[in-house]
């Protein structure tokens, strides 16, 4: 995110539809050609009318198209009227139910013009949303397992101008907005939609959609608009993990099949499930983190570096190899290694976070 000026407070973002020029165009032509036509039906009945305004000069077929103007418009001013029973006839008859339309047919043009204004605060809200958005956060879906992903993310630290939500229902979108989020309603598989939360510069994508075949879908799109941005995804069906990541995904949670095991470890434990869901919650009282290891680090044990004083390390991740806990003791580290270790969370400490 640029760190110049607050972003505006936005509401719910929509996609510009199709363009109202078109049928402004239509109805501006419609117009314009009835008046014509009118004008010229009454320029051959010019007879049956008369110009009190110059009663002397012979009926020009700009009077007739002047007459037909205001008597279309307006209820006429009175300087040219028809006088004869064949053109009073027309005039009740043919141009009543043509001003009617005419009428008609400016307020449904009125309603085009405020649609195509609020078509271009649209478009101006989107500019300015993907100027402003750059390593950001994209959650795809706003359920349960979104309100989640939100919720931590705010306890890690982010703003919330840095979380797009995308979502195609109303109401979840309403309530991201209620919560000071940037939200779109939409399809997250769509590319539109990616394109206009900014994928191309955003830092990850967290997919928790309600179906796994539109969790698919979705990573399928952002590896093909983003093959470099971070893809973690949740699934519902423990089969379709492998699917998921062929998809793209570089992390892949089944929020379910982990919900299931924390429920049959508290069968026999007690304790040990509170102290799992305590780690999943950040900032309560346990918290699991983790810190690469830097190249003037490299070479030195775990118990050597100032920082992890008084933290418990789990265990050290050197590319795909994962290094328990026993035997990280006495190992050398290596650039790029990460460590990870158990520390106090905030609450645990004494201190306080603002809830989200």
């Amino acid at each position: 995110m640029t760190d110049q000026d607050s972003p505006p407070r936005l509401n719910v973002v929509r996609l510009p539809g199709e363009s109202s020029w078109p049928a402004l165009a239509r109805r501006m032509a419609l117009a314009v050609g009835l008046i014509c036509a009118v004008a010229v039906l009454l320029w051959f009945d010019r007879d049956g009318l008369r110009d009190n305004a110059h009663p002397d000069r012979a009926m020009r077929f700009s009077d007739v198209f002047y007459f037909t103007v205001v008597s279309l418009t307006t209820v006429g001013y009175g300087d040219i009227a028809p006088v004869t029973e064949g053109a009073r006839l027309v005039n009740a008859i043919l141009l009543t139910p043509i001003r009617i339309f005419l009428w008609a047919l400016f307020l449904g043009t009125a309603y085009e013009v405020s649609v195509l204004r609020a078509r271009f605060q649209e478009e101006r809200q989107m500019r300015q949303l993907r100027e402003r958005l750059h390593d950001h956060v994209i959650v795809c879906g706003f359920g349960v397992v979104g309100r989640s992903v939100v919720q931590e993310l705010l306890a890690h630290g982010h703003s919330r101008e840095e979380i797009v939500v995308i979502d195609p229902d109303e109401e979840a979108v309403a309530e991201a907005v209620a919560r000071e989020l940037i939200a779109i309603r939409g399809d997250a598989s769509a590319e539109a939609m990616l394109l206009a939360a900014a994928i191309e510069t955003a830092s990850y994508v967290l997919a928790a959609p309600n179906r796994d075949d539109a969790c698919v879908l979705i990573s399928l799109t952002v590896r093909s608009l983003n093959p470099n941005v971070q893809l973690v995804t949740a699934v519902r069906e423990e089969e379709n993990v492998k699917l998921l990541y062929r998809a793209g995904a570089n992390l892949v949670v089944a929020p379910s099949v982990s919900g299931g095991r924390l429920m049959a470890s508290a069968v026999r434990q007690q304790a040990v499930p509170r102290v799992l869901e305590d780690l999943l919650a950040f900032g309560r009282g346990l918290d699991v983190g983790e810190r690469a290891v830097r190249a003037e680090e490299a070479g030195r044990r775990v118990t050597e570096l100032p920082d992890l004083n008084g933290k418990l390390v789990l265990e050290v991740v050197r590319g795909e190899r994962r290094i328990p806990f026993s035997a990280c003791g006495d190992l050398p580290l290596a650039v790029a290694d990460v460590v990870v270790y158990l520390e106090a969370g905030r609450a645990a400490t004494g201190s306080t976070r603002t809830p989200s």
